[in-house]
């Protein structure tokens, strides 16, 4: 699985980026999902996991679904402003232009994002 998503245009990809970047610098792990599954298999405590995996679509066929995905990204991304904006090396200003862009990117190419669902059923104490 991708942690930078697919089909993303250059402003995206560099925000993303940025993001991505912010994460490792904090410790924390970008490619955990790729992992989930052996993590949970490691837990002598569960049994029958499964794992799903799916992706997040910006364009859908349902127009309001793929609206609330670009909005909930653009906030997200928003929010991280005093962050990224470092990272990237923007002013504030560029980087509300970049969201814009950003926002425009996800909707006009076929962005998504890989999704991962593993799960697993707590054994019983016989």
């Amino acid at each position: 699985m991708n942690p930078f998503g697919h089909g993303f245009g250059p402003v995206s990809t560099k925000m993303w980026g940025a993001f991505v970047k912010n994460q490792s610098a904090r410790g924390l792990d970008n490619n955990i999902t790729n992992r989930l599954r052996s993590l949970l298999e490691q837990n002598r405590q569960l049994e029958d996991i499964h794992e799903e995996k799916n992706m997040m679509r910006y364009k859908t066929e349902d127009v309001k679904l793929g609206k609330a995905a670009v909005s909930n990204t653009m906030y997200g991304f928003y929010s991280m402003k005093s962050i990224l904006t470092p990272i990237i090396g923007a002013t504030s200003e560029e980087y509300d232009k970049m969201i814009d862009v950003f926002g425009k990117e996800l909707e006009d190419n076929d962005s998504y994002l890989d999704l991962s669902r593993v799960y697993g059923r707590k054994k019983e104490n016989i």
